[in-house]
């Protein structure tokens, strides 16, 4: 799975990630999420931390296209 990959290259979570990915999107979005406790909010908000390059969210475009096709 690429974002465990990437999360484990940039030292962070798939959570992360995921949620990083959302937030890089050209087009409004607005991820929701629920947290179950207090540490997961944090490390769900750790993703506003988190900078994809343009390579990397065309690298996490390809896996989302290949499950889609």
């Amino acid at each position: 799975d690429r974002a465990k990959q990437l999360a484990s290259e940039k030292n962070c979570t798939s959570i992360q990630i995921s949620l990083a990915y959302v937030l890089h999107q050209p087009f409004p979005t607005f991820p929701i999420f629920g947290p179950a406790n207090l540490d997961e909010l944090n490390s769900s908000l750790g993703a506003l931390e988190v900078n994809l390059s343009q390579n990397e969210i065309q690298w996490l475009n390809l896996e989302i296209e290949s499950l889609v096709s």
